[in-house]
């Protein structure tokens, strides 16, 4: 995933379950590399000297302290949330702990913005080029994947789901994949008109860098950054509902997985901020 994506507004808590799974099979070997990880991503955009290059590094690396430091401990306290949630889970119980993830997304995009605009104003004419040519590269994969899985956006929410509860060691039952389906079935398939508004605000990023050694470069290019990651309401409604449907309809057996996964989650964070 493009590094611009997560640190501005993108749900982040299948980032979350993704993350934490590797972070519970590699502990704190794959979290002192995190910083690695996060530069390599920015290195992706364009050819960058030495001296930017350290700069990149310096600032993965402050980060890393920061969120250990900072965000693992409210990391650790939304995952026990998320372990609480039994039968009688509601839409409401969702909507709270996808706001305080949104929160701790906001502190990380917080941390990286001051950085990437800093960043910005020091790139030459052929690294704007290049990072254009990226995003292009990038969504032009993610188009041809869209027509490569062929699917209905019903059928893609539903392995999205089915992939997540999977991590958590939960295999929904035939009865969870109908809730899926049945509440999904109203929503927009707006998957390809989304890459397109992708295409529009690269585009646009791309002409603000040219405005890079102007007065109002920074106000310009906060607005900007501001405007990427927003979602569909109504997609947001129903996501959370099915949520806490699935959840709610855990039985037993699905409970314990679910609640043992998230103990794993959880002891992996306290090993890493030493508790």
């Amino acid at each position: 995933m493009p590094v611009i994506d997560w640190i501005t507004k993108k749900t982040f808590v299948f980032l979350l379950i993704i993350n934490l799974s590797a972070c519970s099979v590699m502990g704190e070997f794959w979290y002192e590399r995190i910083d690695t990880f996060i530069a390599n991503q920015f290195l992706e955009y364009a050819n960058f000297s030495v001296t930017q290059e350290d700069h990149i590094r310096k600032a993965a690396k402050e980060f890393k302290q920061w969120n250990l430091e900072n965000e693992l401990p409210k990391y650790k306290a939304l995952l026990i949330r998320l372990q609480s949630l039994d039968a009688q889970t509601g839409v409401a119980d969702i909507e709270a702990i996808y706001q305080a993830g949104l929160q701790l997304n906001d502190g990380t995009i917080n941390f990286f913005r001051p950085f990437l605009i800093e960043f910005c104003k020091g790139l030459t004419n052929k690294q704007v080029t290049e990072i254009g040519i990226h995003l292009g590269e990038v969504l032009a994969k993610r188009r041809a994947q869209l027509t490569k899985e062929n699917n209905t956006y019903q059928a893609s929410l539903e392995k999205s789901f089915v992939r997540i509860f999977r991590l958590l060691r939960v295999k929904l039952n035939d009865g969870q994949r109908n809730t899926i389906r049945f509440l999904s079935s109203e929503l927009v398939d707006t998957r390809s008109e989304s890459i397109t508004i992708r295409e529009v605000w690269d585009q646009e990023f791309i002409a603000i860098l040219a405005l890079r050694n102007q007065g109002d470069f920074e106000q310009i290019l906060t607005s900007h950054l501001n405007t990427l990651g927003s979602e569909n309401a109504n997609t947001r409604v129903v996501i959370n509902e099915i949520s806490a449907k699935i959840i709610a309809s855990l039985d037993e057996k699905q409970r314990a997985k679910y609640q043992t996964r998230l103990g794993v989650f959880i002891t992996s964070i306290n090993e890493i901020i030493g508790t």
